[in-house]
């Protein structure tokens, strides 16, 4: 199971949103470059960075920032937050972005979705941001009608092999993961998934583990509080790659 440290972005700062809500934002650094370097040395296999402003706005924000980190550091990074045209994927990977991930525009526009797909391959990643099992969507602030394992399902059968799930009820809370809602999730839907929302330390982690179909788990607020740098969690839970 991977473990991914999460850089939220919002107007070129470090930010953590709480339950997605916008009105709630805490500003953690300054410059998201030093954070991605600090997280890459204490043993990140991965990065996580999220254009929050462009998940609002559909159309990124944040690219400076983003380029910066991604030419900086020497680790995969997945990318999501306002990627809803071709040329928007493409200019992600054309910098070297890992892991394009997309979310709104699988639901608004499943024709651009279907060619992202086509330009993107393995790597393109999916977000499943739920509420309740119901997809929520354009930076978590609107909520479709779709149940996201059905449409997980539907996602796989197509080619998608990538999914992270966000329980966004959970989100910055440091409430703890819902151990037995992802269960069911994995277990309707047949997908793997990165799991998001509510990690507050090992305990966490430590149950994720146990859940086959977990393939990975993002870290943001449980890094950023002070609870525990990267580098404890990856000695208690036995390396990035447990």
């Amino acid at each position: 199971m991977l473990l991914i440290p999460a850089i939220d972005l919002f107007a070129g700062r470090v930010v953590r949103l709480t339950q997605g809500d916008y009105q709630r934002l805490e500003v953690y650094h300054d410059d998201p470059l030093i954070v991605a370097k600090q997280l890459e040395e204490e043993g990140a296999p991965m990065l996580h960075v999220v254009d929050l402003e462009g998940a609002r706005a559909g159309e990124p924000r944040n690219l400076p920032s983003v380029a910066s980190i991604v030419r900086s550091v020497h680790v995969p990074v997945q990318v999501g937050g306002g990627i809803r045209t071709l040329e928007v994927l493409r200019r992600y990977l054309d910098l070297g972005v890992a892991f394009p991930v997309v979310g709104s525009v699988v639901v608004k526009n499943p024709e651009t979705f279907a060619e992202m797909l086509k330009v993107g391959g393995e790597r393109l990643t999916v977000s499943l941001d739920v509420r309740d099992g119901v997809l929520a969507v354009s930076g978590w602030t609107e909520e479709t009608s779709l149940r996201a394992s059905d449409l997980a399902r539907k996602l796989h059968e197509r080619g998608v092999t990538r999914f992270i799930l966000t329980d966004v009820t959970r989100d910055g809370t440091l409430e703890g993961v819902d151990g037995e809602n992802i269960r069911r999730f994995i277990e309707d839907s047949g997908v793997p998934v990165i799991v998001a929302g509510g990690v507050r330390g090992i305990e966490d982690i430590l149950l994720l583990q146990t859940i086959p179909g977990v393939s990975g788990v993002i870290l943001g607020k449980v890094l950023y509080t002070g609870r525990m740098s990267f580098r404890e969690i990856l000695e208690r839970a036995g390396g990035g790659q447990c």
